[in-house]
């Protein structure tokens, strides 16, 4: 948890230079409140040394866009540990993620507040690919401002960071190789035959799944959490595979602008049955 912690922190400082200050405030109010959540639920500081918690609140805030209010983290952390962690029996005892679970809750609960309008680009890339009848609007607005070389503005920048620290955690041995390359290539295939339409489109369609919203953090970060992932081999190709196509049906079918959450949470479901085999 410690070696996840400190591989999260060159996100946390991208994030606060690309976003602003408020990046700070999100992630000390996230982490306090996992971390009051979780003393009140277990009533002793043993728990807090794991470094759980303190993951739980960082991947929540850096989930949320920076313009949210700060008590949304807040909730968001309660949730994911009294409910997603505690209620189950703690650390190791969960079915879900969390802090998917907790961001999940409150990205229903309070849409409008967790809408990001970025002042110089507008609309964020996945915004615009939601609600403008899938990727093919790609095409259409290859000029967008919302739109990076490789990805989506800025959140390319993101995501090239956290594919950088997820390579590091394998190379430690804190996670394996196959959840992150699953969720990689389902996402990909997904984007692959979702414009086979227009061949030119499938490469830069697939690199801009990859280097939008929250990929490589979903990828190397959640999608790995070992309590709520598969630990054979094959079921961690299913379940990431699962996870990366969920993502790209969300994201172009639905109204919610990036569908890992979701997906995640599909995937935990699907776990227990995976085991069974």
């Amino acid at each position: 948890m410690v070696r996840v912690s400190g591989a999260l922190l060159p996100g946390c400082v991208v994030s606060t230079v690309l976003f602003g200050y408020e990046i700070v405030l999100l992630i000390f109010s996230a982490v306090g409140a996992a971390i009051i959540t979780e003393l009140l639920c277990t009533r002793t500081w043993r728990t807090i040394r794991d470094g759980s918690a303190i993951v739980t609140g960082l991947l929540i805030a850096l989930c949320l866009p920076p313009t949210c209010p700060v008590w949304i983290p807040v909730i968001a952390s309660a949730i994911g540990i009294a409910i997603g962690k505690q209620l189950f029996g703690g650390l190791g005892k969960n079915v879900f993620n969390p802090a998917m679970l907790g961001y999940a809750i409150v990205l229903i609960a309070y849409p409008v507040q967790l809408t990001y309008f970025d002042v110089v680009s507008g609309a964020t890339a996945l915004e615009v690919v939601a609600h403008n009848g899938g990727v093919e609007i790609l095409q259409e607005r290859t000029s967008h401002t919302s739109l990076g070389t490789l990805g989506a503005s800025k959140f390319e920048w993101l995501n090239g960071i956290y594919l950088l620290a997820g390579i590091y955690l394998i190379v430690v041995r804190i996670i394996h190789w196959i959840i992150p390359v699953a969720v990689l290539v389902g996402l990909g295939l997904a984007a692959a035959f979702g414009t086979l339409s227009d061949t030119t489109l499938l490469g830069k369609t697939i690199l801009f799944h990859w280097f939008a919203g929250g990929t490589m953090l979903t990828a190397f970060f959640i999608a790995t959490d070992p309590v709520t992932s598969p630990s054979i081999r094959w079921q961690q190709w299913i379940y990431g595979g699962l996870v990366g196509v969920t993502a790209f049906v969300i994201r172009t079918f639905s109204s919610w602008p990036d569908g890992f959450a979701f997906a995640i949470l599909l995937g935990n479901i699907v776990v227990p049955l995976l085991d069974r085999k």
